[in-house]
């Protein structure tokens, strides 16, 4: 009698817990999916009005003052952005519903004015808090509110960037490294689907770039991809160390919010001027795009690691990762042909070796590359994936990441990000 009980309960369990994913998926997929199209056409809208008035960069640090003062007045005084989400999903602290509309507002605001930032980090933080959010409403226990948090992050990444292999794995693989959540997969994965479905049907393109050139594995090309993948590591390890110091250096030398962003905003006018080129203000998609077309410049990676430190750490918001494409592959297009490579491929290359370097997500890196640039050249690129994580160390761009498993050795490392 025992063992029939188990027989029968077992699968009944297995199914009744498919079942209450399917339904959370599906609202947190749908819920998620309609937000991320609204903020993929807001940014998109608000890309096309700061390229045709050049004179609203001059706006820039009275945007910065707006920003701080939304989310001061919405209690958010320290916001702690994505960091926030990942310690929700792996000490379950409390994500507040209103993060979603702050971080949607404040992203739009500094990709109008000309700030330096991504979207993937809004859409992070708009999906976990929406998740969480979810998770209150629906009778659920502790630990499923924080695979419903990366129901919602896994969502809206997709809806916004088209690739939900990669959302849904980057969801599970952020939080801890060495560890992945498989438990979240099946949820993740259904709300990705759901979310790039409805993105797709409202007519959101994807991300994805053609590579003109893909070299044959051969020794050659397998150690120049080892080479690329090497350098790149350390411009990832040079990338995180900025984006940390300018917030330290801004919050130790101004201490009030509203200078701290006044001055940085006032930082990236000047620095723009400077330079005499918009081409570092927003997230720079279309210098992306240029670089797997095999054209860069070579201060390119430079000037973007400066403007994107200046803008996020003085308060501004958006995300790290769309500007660690930029840097990946700018760098990748002109480091690529001094050692002898396509300079589109090494841009292709520098892109997913800086992503897989700040985010210290393998499995995801080589997901993405597969969605941005197909199957051709898998082998090279997991090569690179493989080579970037091990060389960039205990670097993240996330403080709240945590390395669970040691980089060298196959045993437990308990170590904070930088």
């Amino acid at each position: 009698m025992i063992e029939y009980k188990k027989i029968v309960s077992r699968p009944a369990a297995y199914l009744k817990t498919l079942l209450k994913w399917l339904l959370c998926a599906g609202v947190t997929g749908t819920i998620c999916g309609l937000v991320g199209v609204a903020f993929h056409t807001l940014v998109e809208l608000a890309t096309e009005a700061r390229a045709a008035f050049d004179w609203l960069i001059w706006l820039l640090p009275l945007g910065g003052l707006l920003i701080v003062f939304l989310y001061r007045s919405a209690g958010m005084k320290h916001d702690r952005g994505t960091n926030l989400v990942i310690d929700s999903v792996r000490s379950g602290e409390r994500l507040p519903l209103v993060m979603a509309p702050l971080i949607f507002t404040a992203t739009v605001i500094t990709h109008l004015l000309g700030g330096s930032s991504g979207r993937e980090g809004a859409a992070l933080q708009i999906g976990g808090s929406i998740g969480a959010g979810l998770g209150r409403l629906i009778p659920l226990t502790e630990k499923d509110r924080r695979v419903i948090i990366m129901c919602g992050m896994s969502a809206v990444f997709a809806a916004i960037f088209g690739t939900p292999l990669t959302a849904s794995i980057f969801a599970m693989e952020v939080i801890t490294v060495g560890t992945l959540y498989y438990a979240a997969f099946v949820p993740c994965l259904l709300s990705a689907v759901i979310g790039y479905s409805i993105a797709d049907a409202f007519g959101v393109e994807p991300v994805s770039f053609t590579v003109s050139f893909i070299p044959d594995l051969s020794a050659v090309s397998l150690l120049q991809t080892i080479l690329l993948a090497a350098v790149c590591a350390l411009v990832s390890i040079l990338f995180c160390i900025a984006m940390h110091t300018a917030g330290k250096l801004y919050r130790k030398y101004l201490k009030n919010q509203y200078l701290r962003v006044a001055v940085g905003g006032c930082l990236v006018v000047l620095l723009t001027l400077l330079t005499g080129t918009r081409a570092y203000n927003g997230a720079g998609m279309d210098i992306i795009t240029a670089a797997i077309n095999g054209t860069a410049r070579p201060e390119a990676f430079l000037l973007k690691i400066l403007f994107t430190a200046l803008t996020l750490g003085a308060g501004f918001k958006g995300g790290e990762i769309v500007p660690s494409f930029f840097i990946g592959s700018t760098f990748g297009c002109v480091a690529a042909p001094l050692i002898g490579m396509d300079p589109a491929f090494g841009a292709s290359l520098g892109l997913i070796s800086l992503f897989c370097g700040v985010v210290n997500c393998p499995i995801t890196s080589l997901l993405l590359s597969i969605e941005l640039f197909g199957t051709e050249g898998i082998l090279l690129y997991a090569v690179a994936c493989a080579i970037s994580y091990m060389l960039s160390g205990y670097y993240s761009l996330y403080s709240s990441q945590q390395f669970v498993y040691s980089k060298l050795q196959t045993e437990k490392k308990e170590k904070a990000a930088f």
